[in-house]
């Protein structure tokens, strides 16, 4: 296509996810709720909608590459 950039950025924003749950962020909240913390719960129910910004989903780093403390982090359906 013979589009501008903004033109195309504005498209691509419409399809692709800003935030898309990563196991880190599973972990982190799974950790905060198990000390009876639901806080980041409530956060990813409110941010999980894909094509907005949310200042709080930013603040916490979920358009970010994964932290360095979870490269290594592996979490399946059974843990």
């Amino acid at each position: 296509m013979n589009d501008s950039d903004s033109e195309r950025r504005k498209r691509m924003t419409t399809v692709n996810l800003r935030y898309v749950l990563k196991n880190w962020m599973a972990e982190s909240t799974v950790r905060k709720a198990e000390r009876n913390d639901f806080s980041e719960v409530h956060l990813l129910q409110h941010v999980l909608h894909p094509f907005q910004r949310h200042s709080a989903a930013e603040k916490a780093s979920y358009s970010s590459p994964t932290p360095s403390w979870a490269k290594d982090l592996r979490v399946s359906c059974s843990s």
